[in-house]
């Protein structure tokens, strides 16, 4: 048994500013960030880490900036549930993704996300962008269970081994992302690592980081099935 964890921002879907919006509203309203909001490079960084980050660049510091963390998770999540009518219209499904999502399910892979978002704000994009259908959230992992991404395929695991098979092991599970850290996190919990070039990294930088598997996009084809299974 496989179990194919997703993530989400540049490997499921592209935001066309949302998400970006409704993080910088709760940053300046929690963190008080007054004019242009200094960014880090947050791909395949959990929400909590990235805000943490984001903050110290503006002279926060860890003890004070950890102080705020819930308060900041509350209004961004509260931002992205006021604009969830509009949600469906600002995400971009990318290529292939509907098509890979319904091959797996006819194989009877199980499916999730393993992503850095807050697991209710990786909901609430999954759903508005009509992907919920086929992914098992109670199999996920999520930025809300550890702010480090490299602990996150255990947590996954711990849910396979008690909700679909005891026998899993961690070279059952299958993550596919479009980053660096997505590659080191399924390296990290002993995954198998799929990158795919669909977000800021091309291909030629991910291939530095060796994964198991690499694609330009996600096509409607065997290929793309063998190449995430190994099989």
């Amino acid at each position: 048994m496989h179990l194919v964890l997703w993530d989400v921002d540049g490997t499921l879907m592209n935001s066309r500013g949302a998400i970006r919006h409704a993080r910088s509203t709760a940053l300046r309203s929690v963190y008080g960030i007054e004019g242009e909001i200094r960014r880090v490079a947050g791909g395949g960084m959990t929400d909590p880490q990235l805000t943490l980050e984001t903050v110290a660049l503006h002279g926060w510091t860890e003890e004070s900036a950890l102080a705020h963390l819930d308060a900041f998770r509350d209004a961004y999540l509260a931002g992205l549930e006021e604009a969830r009518a509009s949600l469906a219209a600002d995400l971009e499904v990318l290529d292939g993704v509907r098509e890979t999502i319904e091959r797996l399910h006819a194989r009877g892979v199980a499916q999730s996300l393993l992503t850095g978002n807050y697991e209710p704000a990786a909901r609430l994009k999954v759903s508005a962008a009509g992907l919920d259908t086929r992914l098992d959230f109670a199999l996920g992992a999520f930025g809300s269970d550890n702010r480090d991404r490299l602990c996150l395929v255990p947590v996954a695991l711990e849910k396979a081994q008690r909700l679909l098979d005891p026998a899993m092991i961690a070279a059952d599970i299958v993550v596919i992302g479009d980053s660096p850290r997505d590659i080191a996190c399924a390296r990290a919990g002993g995954a198998r690592a799929v990158a795919v070039a669909t977000g800021p990294h091309p291909a030629e930088e991910l291939a530095t980081f060796h994964p198991d598997a690499l694609l330009e996009r996600l096509h409607d084809n065997d290929e793309t099935i063998k190449a995430l299974l190994g099989r």
